[in-house]
């Protein structure tokens, strides 16, 4: 028993530090910065997205991932964003060697850039490596990110034909019922990826799962809180009007990129509540 309330006294001290920590580091501002670029890099990053999912004979794996946002995203961004997703599954560009494709990587990598940056500052990085470095390993770290969902998707798209095999043996519908469960383990390992890939330091992954785990408890419940809010109060579509739509996509995004910022200042809490030294990567 006082193991648990030992736990719980720690937990909570480091959720408040780490509330203070993100206000005091600007991460609410840096937060509109995430959004933008997220709201930026979307579209470039699905153009590539899709452009190589055809390459290799997959275009179905486009149309999967654009399906799986719109199903866990809250209906209201949904709307701002649907347009455009179904004109590049729709017509993706056939080929990787033009200019437009090399500006999208550049412009989608500008995510991984901004988050380097914000999670540096997160984890008092003091000497980052010099900004071409900086640049040319966000581009490589979205190139692989982006093949890491490649996958990801196509073991979706499989998992299920394998289980139809099984359905014989009841195990299909079962598992079905998991889906909500199976994005949320994906969503914590994407999140604990950029925890420990991102940064400028060296770290075990165990380090960094608290937060991770932190943001996906927080996604699922400010996701709910945000759509209840819309359905209830007007004053976004009365205030923007035909702009509602974007805005809504943006603040969504603004609200998810606070509370990564969020997870790696609670990450640093643990760590030196912990005792827990960083080091720096050279």
């Amino acid at each position: 028993m006082q193991k648990i309330i030992k736990f719980f006294t720690a937990f909570i001290y480091c959720f408040k530090i780490a509330l203070i920590d993100t206000i005091r580091h600007d991460g609410i501002e840096h937060a509109g910065y995430l959004s933008f670029l997220a709201i930026l890099s979307i579209f470039p990053f699905l153009i590539l997205f899709v452009s190589l999912a055809g390459l290799f004979g997959q275009t179905i794996l486009g149309q999967e991932l654009v399906t799986m946002l719109l199903t866990y995203l809250p209906k209201e961004v949904i709307i701002g964003l649907t347009p455009r997703l179904n004109e590049i599954i729709s017509g993706p560009p056939q080929s990787l060697l033009t200019i437009a494709i090399f500006g999208a990587i550049w412009t989608a990598s500008s995510s991984v850039e901004g988050l380097r940056t914000i999670f540096n500052k997160a984890y008092r990085v003091s000497t980052p490596p010099s900004y071409v470095w900086r640049r040319l390993l966000s581009i490589i770290q979205f190139l692989i990110i982006t093949c890491l969902i490649l996958l990801a998707i196509f073991i979706i798209i499989m998992t299920p034909l394998i289980l139809n095999k099984l359905s014989s043996f009841n195990i299909y519908s079962q598992l079905l019922k998991l889906r909500f469960l199976f994005t949320s383990v994906m969503i914590f390992f994407s999140v604990s990826f950029l925890y420990y890939v991102i940064p400028n330091l060296k770290q075990k992954m165990l380090n960094i799962c608290p937060g991770a785990l932190i943001v996906v408890i927080l996604w699922s419940a400010s996701a709910s809180i945000f759509s209840l809010y819309l359905n209830n109060f007007d004053q976004v579509n009365i205030i923007y009007g035909s702009l509602a739509s974007f805005i809504i996509a943006l603040l969504f995004f603004y609200i998810m990129a606070m509370i990564l910022i969020f997870g790696a200042e609670f990450n640093y809490a643990i760590e030196k509540y912990t005792g827990f030294k960083f080091i720096e990567k050279s």
